[in-house]
């Protein structure tokens, strides 16, 4: 199956395209779940291209001035709501004279336009692409004024410049990404948008141009080839004899700076360069590592991440322009997933239980569960299980004493060193949840979780935290070292207050915590010795508030381990326990005392 049939499914978002190209974006969309409503494009062979690769999309050939003026909800085939407008319109200056510019002071320009569909239709997110410079165009006026258009119009609006090379694309381009998140939308998700983390790793053009489809292809004249023939792959002018390199430039030979791009050969061993729209500039060569010609159009494709299947039409100049107008595909899917996730966050939010706790959201709660059932240890394999060398003769005897068969002790022994590890989860989970509860009144915290110092601090009424599981955890010169940073806390300001708060306590208590200091007992009245619940109690202003989280955990944790489909853990030793030997207990012994005298031949 091709990558173009797997895209076509039923997806679960809509969007329409202004300004579609040939596709790049559109595909990339499709392709991260997005289901295409209108595509407008006013260019006949960009449209004719997304034709045949779409025949089945609603593709309109026509001036984006006059779809505005006509009402876009007229080229609609119904009127499903929209969840996301995405197109690239041109970077255009505005005059400003002096003043903050609405929409109506951008008309004349095609991001006016782009603006009056997102005011008609009001999508829940728009995604707007545009060269890098957008953001340094004007001194950065440009920009801003589109983002108070925007706002204007109802959206929050965050952007950021990303490369395509950090996304699945073996090129070095450029574009600044802006998205815009409807008011209302955002105010239910209660979070902002994140832009896709980048891949760690990159794509080189040797990755990526095996077996590529024959196809049209620009020449060089036999003037340049003689040029370009002294130029090794990864080189430039430079590389040229002085001779050469005089003739070739002219004038600018004497102009000094880099210009790398002229007489530019690329290497297997890197990305490719910004795809252009015409493949033989003098300024800006492109050249083939191998061979004295430019990329072909279905080279230039590949390097912008668009399909083997997705065709082409048009003149071998109109292919060649699309494909470099085009945003990469990879890029765009990526982006796309990250916009599907934070659409599905307005999935959770309207299908999440309702939990009636007073000093928590429902939100903070689950993803905060979420976020601490994510960090658990769900897989084992044997390496990991014998990091720390496991005793075989320990085993036996529970085995033996216990009356359990070996398959089960060393089931019981990967829970328990999965267990360890999780132990610090739990840590994270009831630090952290701090930093998300609120005083049950004010519907306000002040409370915050430093990266170090104390764990959990309230700067504004100055108190200070530290928590620990269990008080008898504490040796003696841990207690000492706490206590007395406490009380370091307390000469930089009398009305300072620290707490030691234990998880696990033998009372429900709010005392002052006594510490033996040189043989003697130390406290003070703003040293505090607190158990978990009345530590809740002073946070939230609700008595029985740590008692109403315990209650209400077990039902969050199911809601939590429903979404993320996790079911139990995936526990390969056994398996690799088999692969040494059939014998189980045998294996154990083999894992630890192979090289042992006398273990080859081991009988058990």
């Amino acid at each position: 199956m091709s990558i173009l049939e797997t895209s076509i499914h039923s997806k679960s978002y809509c969007v329409i395209e202004l300004f579609a190209g040939a596709g790049g974006l559109a595909l990339g969309l499709e392709m991260a779940g997005f289901e295409t409503k209108l595509a407008i494009e006013i260019n006949k062979w960009a449209s004719q291209t997304l034709k045949k690769n779409r025949p089945h999309w609603n593709i309109l050939q026509k001036d984006i001035q006059e779809v505005t003026k006509d009402g876009i909800k007229n080229y609609l085939k119904n009127n499903q709501e929209i969840d996301l407008l995405s197109g690239g319109y041109p970077c255009q200056s505005f005059s400003y004279a002096g003043k903050k510019l609405g929409l109506e002071d951008t008309r004349g320009t095609l991001f006016y336009e782009f603006a009056e569909v997102l005011k008609e239709i009001k999508p829940k997110l728009f995604l707007a692409e545009n060269v890098k410079g957008l953001v340094t165009h004007d001194k950065g006026k440009t920009l801003q004024v589109m983002i108070d258009v925007f706002e204007e119009v109802g959206y929050s609006v965050t952007y950021k410049v990303l490369n395509s090379l950090d996304y699945g694309v073996a090129q070095k381009r450029q574009r600044v990404v802006i998205i815009g998140v409807r008011k209302d939308i955002k105010a239910q998700i209660g979070v902002d948008y994140t832009f896709p983390k980048p891949h760690k790793n990159k794509l080189m053009l040797k990755d990526i141009l095996k077996d590529v489809p024959s196809s049209l292809c620009a020449v060089y004249n036999e003037k340049k080839k003689e040029v370009l023939k002294h130029v090794k792959p990864g080189g430039c002018w430079r590389d040229l004899p002085d001779d050469v390199a005089r003739e070739y430039m002219k004038t600018t030979y004497f102009m000094g700076g880099g210009r790398t791009g002229i007489a530019r050969r690329l290497s297997w061993d890197e990305p490719g360069l910004t795809v252009l729209c015409t493949p033989a500039q003098k300024q800006t060569e492109r050249c083939h590592p191998d061979e004295l010609r430019p990329f072909s159009v279905r080279e230039n494709a590949r390097i912008q991440s668009f399909p083997d299947e997705w065709e082409f039409e048009g003149s071998i100049a109109e292919q060649y322009k699309q494909i470099g107008n085009a945003v990469p595909v990879n890029l765009a899917k990526e982006v796309g997933l990250s916009l599907i996730r934070y659409l599905n966050k307005l999935k959770e939010v309207k299908k999440m239980r309702e939990y009636n706790l007073s000093f928590i959201s429902d939100m903070d709660l689950f993803n905060h569960v979420k976020e601490t059932i994510e960090k658990y240890r769900f897989k084992i394999n044997l390496k990991e299980f014998n990091k720390n060398l496991i005793d075989p003769i320990k085993l036996t005897f529970d085995s033996k004493v216990y009356g359990k068969t070996i398959e089960e002790i060393i089931d019981l022994e990967t829970v328990r060193q999965m267990d360890k590890t999780n132990s610090n989860n739990i840590g994270y989970f009831q630090q952290n949840i701090f930093k998300y509860i609120y005083h049950k009144d004010t519907k306000q915290t002040n409370w915050s979780v430093p990266k170090q110092g104390f764990d959990i601090i309230n700067d504004v009424d100055k108190i200070y935290v530290e928590m620990k599981n269990k008080h008898n955890t504490m040796n003696s010169s841990s207690s000492q070292k706490t206590y007395m940073r406490m009380l370091s806390k307390l000469l930089e300001d009398n009305e300072n207050r620290c707490y030691l708060v234990e998880v696990i306590a033998k009372n429900s208590q709010d005392i002052k915590w006594q510490v033996s200091l040189d043989g003697e007992s130390s406290s003070h009245e703003n040293i505090r010795r607190v158990s978990i619940d009345k530590f809740y109690a002073l946070v939230t202003g609700e008595k029985e508030a740590f008692k109403q989280l315990v209650e209400a955990l077990p039902k969050v944790m199911d809601d939590v381990l429903e979404e993320i489909q996790q079911s139990g853990m995936e526990n390969s030793v056994l398996e690799e326990l088999k692969d040494i030997d059939e014998n189980i207990l045998k294996s154990l012994y083999l894992l630890s005392f192979e090289r042992y005298e006398g273990f080859s031949s081991l009988k058990i």
